[in-house]
């Protein structure tokens, strides 16, 4: 064999190696409804298997782009969120630009064992007016016997 090929054949090698060693990305790949709930249903078993697991889903793992994981706790305030000024926040103070109770339609959505998406004007980051966001949420207990909302959202869903 010549340089070239035995140098490709090593390459090729350690890039499988570097994929079955790197944690898997739980970051939606497609912006779609079907990815996003799929991403929130992983985050949620974590919470009822751990708890809000913030430093979890603070991760490359869980982050990118537009998508992040937020949790909300049994007191209904922002327990996890890329953003600190959101944590502990109360769901009641989660409004947008209008002044809608966003935080308060999110809770709802995930009382008990709730499920389901909320459709609502968020401030897309870099844009300076509120754009419609879906956000899909799940309400869990967690093992501590609690309840938590667990939920993520996008722009522009398909």
């Amino acid at each position: 064999m010549n340089r070239s090929r035995i140098f490709l054949v090593l390459v090729c090698l350690a890039a499988v190696l570097l994929l079955a060693v790197s944690p898997a990305s739980h970051v939606p790949r497609a912006n779609t409804k079907q990815a996003v709930m799929a991403y929130v249903q992983d985050a949620a078993k974590i919470v009822q298997k751990s708890g809000p697991s913030c430093a979890t889903f603070a991760s490359n793992e869980w982050k990118g782009g537009d998508y992040y994981i937020f949790v909300i706790g049994p007191d209904q305030k922002t327990v996890c969120h890329p953003n600190p000024e959101m944590v502990g926040k109360p769901s009641g103070e989660i409004v947008n630009a209008k002044g809608d109770k966003v935080g308060e339609k999110i809770v709802k959505m995930g009382m008990a064992d709730g499920k389901g998406w909320v459709d609502y004007l968020w401030n897309k980051p870099g844009k300076t007016n509120d754009e419609p966001k879906s956000s899909y949420v799940m309400g869990v207990a967690g093992p501590d016997g609690k309840h938590y909302v667990v939920g993520a959202g996008g722009w522009d869903l398909k």
